[in-house]
């Protein structure tokens, strides 16, 4: 197993900036959760009969968007995690792909990055 080029000190502030940026999207994913659920709830109080009425498309909309944001979080917690457990594991710092080392300012851009930018930029338009 290869070690994470990190020292301590570094891997330590890592994982606060992690737990912290966890933190912070738990809080906001239950606020999206809660919006989406009274958007839920407004679309579906039998007010709006959604063909003919101009805010039934709104409460699509919001919902819609509310939807892709809530997923956007729950990916990046799961991100987040998978980080943690690399700083646990001692490979927190090296490419998931080809091994090699991630540099540290594209870490302290998104600590949460598990690949380098070589391998970022190929995987980059299958994502898109």
């Amino acid at each position: 197993m290869t070690v994470s080029p990190f020292d301590p000190a570094q891997l330590h502030a890592f994982e606060t900036a992690l737990a912290e940026r966890r933190r912070e999207l738990t809080v906001e994913s239950q606020r999206l959760a809660d919006t989406n659920a009274r958007v839920q709830s407004s679309r579906s109080d039998g007010s709006a009969d959604g063909a003919h009425d101009a805010e039934a498309s709104s409460l699509r909309t919001e919902w819609s968007r509310m939807s892709r944001f809530q997923g956007e979080a729950v990916e990046e917690l799961a991100a987040i995690d998978r980080a943690l457990q690399r700083i646990v594991d001692g490979t927190f710092g090296l490419c998931v792909h080809c091994g090699e080392r991630i540099p540290e300012g594209r870490l302290e851009i998104k600590p949460a990055a598990d690949l380098c930018m070589m391998c970022a930029e190929k995987v980059a338009p299958r994502r898109r």
